[in-house]
This record gives C-alpha cells, sequence and structure tokens, in this order.
C-alpha cells in the first residue's frame, strides 16, 4: 500500500467512527456508498472501505473496553451462547466489514448503471 492507501485508511477510518459514534451502526453501509459514489480511480476500493469500518469498529471497541468490564461480560455471553468469547469480538468485526462491502459493492454498481444510461443519452434540444 503507498502512502496515499495509508492516509486514506486513517481518514475512513475515522469517518466510519465519528458516524458509528454519533448516528448508529446503520451509518456505515451510508458511508460505504457515498464514498463509493464518488468518482476516483481507485482499485480495490470496496476492500479498503471495509477494512476502514473494521478498524474503526475494533478502535470504538478498545475505547469502550477502557471504559467497562468488556471481559466479564465476553465470558457471559459466550457462556450463554456456548461460543469461545473471541468470536464474539471476531462477529462484531465482520458486521462493519460486511455492511461497509455490501453497500460500496452496490452503490459501485449503481454509479456504473448511471454513467452508461447518461451516456447513451442523445442530446436533448433546446427548449424554445
Amino acid at each position: 500500500m503507498s502512502a496515499r492507501d495509508w492516509i486514506l485508511l486513517v481518514v475512513r477510518a475515522t469517518g466510519f467512527a465519528l458516524v458509528t459514534a454519533t448516528g448508529g451502526w446503520l451509518t456505515v453501509p451510508v458511508t460505504a456508498a457515498v464514498w463509493s459514489a464518488l468518482p476516483t480511480a481507485e482499485r480495490h476500493r470496496e476492500i479498503k472501505l471495509a477494512l476502514a469500518a473494521v478498524l474503526s469498529w475494533a478502535l470504538l471497541l478498545l475505547w469502550n473496553a477502557r471504559q467497562g468490564d468488556t471481559s466479564r461480560l465476553l465470558a457471559v455471553l459466550g457462556g450463554t451462547l456456548q461460543v469461545p468469547p473471541v468470536s464474539l469480538i471476531v462477529l462484531t468485526l465482520a458486521l462493519p466489514a460486511l455492511l461497509a462491502w455490501s453497500a460500496s459493492i452496490v452503490a459501485s454498481a449503481v454509479g456504473r448503471f448511471v454513467a452508461r444510461l447518461t451516456a447513451r443519452r442523445p442530446p436533448q434540444p433546446d427548449a424554445v
């Protein structure tokens, strides 16, 4: 990854963290769709957005873990669900990745479709 990619990752992760903290989990796909709709020549943007979303949620989990007894909560939930506590963290981090990836895939496809439609449309005569 180039220096530009690292900077974009930090900016996007910060953006995802801010919108998640203020608007909840539903803002993750909306933010990813908006970033995917921006016209750039970036390759593998969907994967990079998913990585930024995971990084942002990992930072939010760490921030919240400092303020509470997260290990005890993970042990109780893991025991209740009969799964190892680390799997709950993995599932929690998989959610923003899937949300960001799928929203960016859909937004990119819609953007390409709209671009093709507007490229095929003949010019409209001026109304007199």
